[in-house]
């Protein structure tokens, strides 16, 4: 039977050695359940493996660190969650102009940026990342640089990257990366660059109504490139 901890780790040291009990200990089941399905299962077991409990709020899970898993199939990793500003109901309008119709005939607007699409460019002018289309005009999404930074810098300044495998319920923890020092200045730039990805993912609650279903615009990035945004890096 599966031990989980009965709370969470106290010292930044105890975190690490958790990490690396977890990593040592080889393949694990996880129970089956509703927790433990889809995608996302495997970094929510990892997090009641380690008794963290912050989950997908925008706050670090321990002491600070955020934690994340990936694996091979994994290409873009979630940073954050942050939705645009711009006119008001922008994301309805981002849906009516450019979404296409899905099975249920709603409108849709599920469309990943890195740096550059065939629809749309990421700029930065005059202390804003704006999401600009490559034809026509009209209303755009955007971020000041000042809250896509406050929003990086409070979830991300310490992470904890963990590399594993999955077969159904199985799963494997393989390493971990401790990456600190967290270089804001280049958050900005690595956006504009196409290393961070927006992901909007917005649609109709139902077919023509003015509701939505926003699952929210999110900031991703591939594995490989998180070293980017660190000024050290060590492996547990």
């Amino acid at each position: 039977m599966i031990q989980f901890p009965d709370g969470p780790p106290r010292t930044r040291a105890e975190l690490f050695e958790r990490m690396r009990a977890v990593i040592a200990h080889g393949p694990y089941t996880m129970p089956s359940g509703s927790r433990y399905n889809g995608s996302g299962a495997p970094g929510m077991f990892l997090e009641d493996l380690l008794g963290t409990t912050a989950g997908a709020h925008d706050i670090p899970d321990a002491l600070g660190w955020e934690l994340k898993w990936h694996s091979d199939r994994t290409s873009l990793v979630t940073l954050f969650h942050k939705e645009p500003d711009g006119p008001e109901a922008i994301m309805r309008y981002m849906v009516r102009r450019y979404g296409r119709r899905d099975a249920q005939g709603r409108l849709s607007f599920r469309h990943t940026i890195r740096g550059r699409s065939d629809r749309f460019r990421v700029d930065t002018d005059t202390g804003q990342v704006i999401v600009r289309p490559l034809r026509g005009n009209g209303p755009v999404p955007y971020w000041s640089h000042e809250e896509l930074i406050g929003a990086a810098g409070a979830k991300l300044r310490r992470l904890l990257l963990v590399k594993g495998e999955r077969k159904k319920q199985s799963v494997r923890f393989l390493h971990a990366d401790a990456y600190q020092t967290f270089h804001l200045a280049d958050f900005i730039y690595e956006m504009i660059r196409g290393s961070i990805a927006v992901d909007f993912d917005c649609r109709e609650a139902k077919p023509g109504s003015d509701g939505l279903r926003n699952h929210g615009t999110k900031f991703r990035i591939p594995p490989a490139y998180i070293c980017r945004l660190y000024l050290k890096k060590d492996r547990l």
